[in-house]
């Protein structure tokens, strides 16, 4: 998963460089008002306290740029290798995937089952009676470039499972989670330098403390949270 882009997979590489670029931007923004914070804080005698909201900063841009670090490593190695073509009969399809605003459409290629992430006009294409088709998809972020519908059965049907609730907000979730869990590093971090401690030795711990207390309830919520979508999706063992 990590190799075909993660989170990010099937994305057009347009998309992946513009939310790059984005990310990239936010965590120079922090870097840089963490070192601003961190040369006040020298001014006044509090080097831990700089150290430990540069540290926090350093972690954000780490844990935003973990989502699209592994999407823009795959558009890089499809800039030097051919898109692959597949073609074989459609076995399934859905209006939702892993991917956040993209459709799945399944097919058999050979003795496997292979998915694969299109976008909603492509998806689209399936309807009418669709039963051979073929994709043109780059190999390493699976991006699905085109779909061709090679053969067609006017009394054949396609019927798309339906879209609950539950369903929308799991494919969301892991991306809601990452984000929730950098803004929770930051409130916490901003929340503990403003706080009127006159020590310099317990201000930072303070500081690191409740950052790690927000970001830590993030994660268990969301960890509940996903266990309870799960054995509403049916999943559960």
């Amino acid at each position: 998963m990590m190799r075909r882009g993660g989170l990010l997979e099937g994305l057009a590489p347009r998309v992946v460089g513009r939310l790059t670029l984005g990310v990239a931007a936010l965590g120079l923004v922090l870097v840089v008002a963490a070192i601003g914070g961190l040369l006040v804080e020298i001014g006044q005698n509090d080097v831990f306290l700089g150290v430990v909201v540069l540290l926090v900063a350093l972690i954000i841009t780490g844990v935003t740029g973990s989502v699209v670090a592994p999407a823009m490593r795959a558009v890089r190695r499809d800039r030097r290798l051919p898109a692959r073509t597949v073609q074989g009969p459609l076995v399934g399809a859905s209006l939702v995937s892993p991917t956040p605003g993209l459709a799945t459409v399944a097919i058999t290629v050979g003795k496997n089952v292979e998915q694969f992430r299109v976008r909603s006009e492509l998806f689209e294409k399936l309807r009418g009676g669709a039963t051979v088709v073929g994709l043109t998809v780059t190999p390493s972020l699976n991006y699905v470039q085109a779909l061709t519908v090679i053969r067609r059965d006017r009394l054949a049907t396609m019927t798309t499972p339906p879209v609950t609730r539950a369903i929308k907000i799991s494919v969301w979730l892991p991306l809601v989670s990452v984000a929730a869990m950098a803004v929770a590093l930051a409130l916490g971090c901003l929340v503990g330098a403003l706080l009127p401690l006159a020590s310099s030795t317990i201000h930072p711990l303070v500081t690191l403390l409740l950052a790690m207390i927000l970001v830590g309830g993030v994660a268990l919520f969301t960890r509940w949270y996903g266990q309870r979508l799960v054995k509403e999706l049916g999943l559960a063992p």
